[in-house]
């Protein structure tokens, strides 16, 4: 409790919470200045308030995503040349790769809580989303999550939990269903996948997501058997008895699942299907909107052609 913003920062400095610069603007106000924190399995969550206007430039967050909430008072988001006000209730993801300025009234109080980047595309893979490569995009939007939304609750449970009672596992569950939660909350370029039904069996959960992780290179058969050291012919008779397909069945319905996310996204960058195609190893044009067609539904043209309208 009435701590300089300075020392808040370096605080937070000190447990790798964000790279940041802190521009205090005008005097603070006496006794209302303070920081709460906590480690939560793989969050990190920090409550805070300076008792003067601030603004925060974030350069790079590099390998985690934050989400932000104004608890009280008001703020301002600066990306991309657009500013970005946010409400008291109103939360907002930071994405990985975004340069952010945050600017906050005399009066706000934060509410601020990292998420490692591969804790958040697991949790994301475990709930059925498929991303299309790269970090997951959100976009910038004030969502209220105080007064409604899915994760109001999980984060008061979250914010209640005493961590030296709390189990890991317990601390992780947790954390995945916030993940969760603000994947529904909060709008991005990734869709829930209802193609493929997931098996338990973990050597088929190790390689799919050893093949997400490598989407867009050319992954053999050799790869999956030295990722679960087993051999060749148990490999066939796993996924034959966990999917009812090859390995390289499933690794190439996973690519063409992940190609119709990003055909289907918000990303205005992608100019036509073959570009798309090639990134993820398909160097035939004519097999793979056969394939796109008979596992999608649709021609991979017509996926981009309703995104683009």
């Amino acid at each position: 409790m009435d701590v300089s913003a300075f020392e808040i920062s370096n605080f937070l400095k000190s447990k790798s919470f964000a790279d940041h610069r802190l521009i205090q603007r005008g005097s603070r106000s006496a006794n209302v200045s303070s920081l709460r924190y906590k480690a939560f399995g793989p969050l990190q969550i920090a409550e805070y308030s300076s008792g003067s206007s601030m603004e925060v430039r974030i350069p790079n967050l590099d390998d985690a995503y934050h989400l932000q909430i104004v608890l009280s008072g008001e703020g301002h988001c600066v990306f991309d040349g657009t500013s970005l006000p946010i409400q008291a209730g109103d939360s907002i993801m930071l994405t990985p790769g975004t340069e952010y300025t945050l600017g906050y009234s005399r009066d706000c109080v934060q509410l601020s809580v990292r998420i490692p980047l591969e804790f958040l595309h697991q949790s994301a893979r475990e709930f059925g989303y498929f991303t299309a490569g790269g970090p997951i995009r959100f976009i910038p939007r004030g969502v209220n999550v105080i007064n409604e939304g899915p994760i109001r609750h999980l984060l008061r449970d979250v914010l209640e939990f005493d961590v030296r009672n709390t189990s890991e596992r317990a601390q992780l569950y947790y954390a995945k269903l916030l993940c969760h939660g603000i994947l529904q909350s909060h709008e991005s370029g990734i869709c829930l996948n209802d193609r493929v039904n997931p098996s338990e069996h973990r050597h088929i959960a190790q390689i799919r997501n050893y093949v997400l992780d490598h989407l867009t290179e050319d992954i053999g058969i050799g790869d999956l058997v030295e990722l679960c050291r087993i051999s060749r012919k148990s490999l066939y008779n796993l996924f034959e008895k966990e999917t009812g397909q090859t390995p390289s069945t499933y690794i190439r319905q996973l690519k063409l699942e992940t190609i119709y996310s990003e055909l289907s996204g918000d990303d205005r960058n992608i100019r036509n299907v073959t570009e798309v195609a090639l990134k993820y190893g398909f160097t035939n044009l004519g097999r793979f909107s056969a394939q796109y067609r008979e596992h999608i539904g649709e021609l991979p043209s017509e996926t981009l052609r309703r995104q683009s309208h």
